[in-house]
């Protein structure tokens, strides 16, 4: 899209509520009293649809803000509209099968592969040599299996939850993690193909290709995990109220399936 052709969409929806949240996101941008500016925010965050939100995020684009930026100040106005009693513990609300306690599990499990991953990197450093028969080599290759696995996971974001967040005015949050799902699968692939060249390149690359990619996919991995828990998965909760979207949501990913559960 031309950057003329964004400016025409956001004026065509610019209204008082996507004003007031330009204005809003602006004053959270330059640091006003976050308690002062909640207080403001929830007089109207209740009128502001999708519409709203993306006349605004394009307002901000326009006028030279970064796509990084304007995401993070459009999740801090949303969370301002949740509860603090809501917004600590997102969880807590969630019933036991619906599809984002499955999510966050999930994202509980990759954590646990990535502590794993760390600790069987630095056994492998000690060693002297490695091959497809050594104890940690099996260990990194059940891990590695494990969280190439977690691909299903991303297809449900990106094919399931990530298009109904966008219909409820969340375009520049979901594209965002999804290019954090390019890098994120592009480590994993090169872990997958570093493990199966074990037998097949020295153990001193082999260490160094494994140590590289470790760091690198455990950063990216954490970082964005905690952006999906902390800030995208709340906000949605807190703006997509109605359950019969949520369990549309679910039954579609039932049908793709869960990490590591084939029946």
């Amino acid at each position: 899209m031309a950057l003329g052709e964004g400016r025409k969409m956001a004026n065509t929806y610019k209204n008082r509520e996507a004003d007031a949240v330009i204005c809003l996101l602006k004053r959270i941008y330059q640091g006003e009293d976050p308690r002062l500016l909640r207080k403001e925010a929830n007089g109207f965050i209740t009128d502001v649809d999708p519409k709203d939100i993306s006349a605004a995020e394009q307002n901000l684009i326009d006028d030279g803000y970064s796509a990084q930026t304007v995401q993070q100040l459009l999740a801090t106005f949303m969370l301002m509209g949740i509860p603090d009693e809501q917004s600590d513990n997102p969880r807590g609300r969630l019933g036991a099968n619906h599809i984002l306690q499955t999510v966050m599990v999930e994202h509980d499990l990759i954590r646990c592969f990535l502590a794993d991953l760390h600790d069987v990197v630095g056994a492998i450093g000690r060693l002297n040599c490695l091959s497809s028969a050594n104890s940690e080599f099996r260990k990194l290759a059940h891990i590695t299996e494990h969280l190439n696995a977690m691909k299903e996971h991303i297809e449900r974001e990106e094919d399931v939850i990530f298009p109904c967040l966008r219909k409820h005015g969340w375009m520049s949050s979901s594209l965002a993690v999804e290019g954090d799902h390019i890098s994120i699968t592009g480590e994993i692939n090169n872990l997958v193909r570093l493990v199966i060249s074990v037998d097949k390149v020295g153990f001193e690359q082999f260490r160094v290709g494994l140590t590289v990619i470790t760091r690198c996919l455990s950063r990216i991995m954490l970082e964005h995990l905690f952006e999906e828990d902390e800030i995208l998965y709340p906000v949605a909760l807190g703006r997509i109220k109605d359950a019969r979207v949520w369990a549309k949501m679910k039954a579609v990913c039932d049908e793709i399936g869960y990490c590591g559960v084939h029946l």
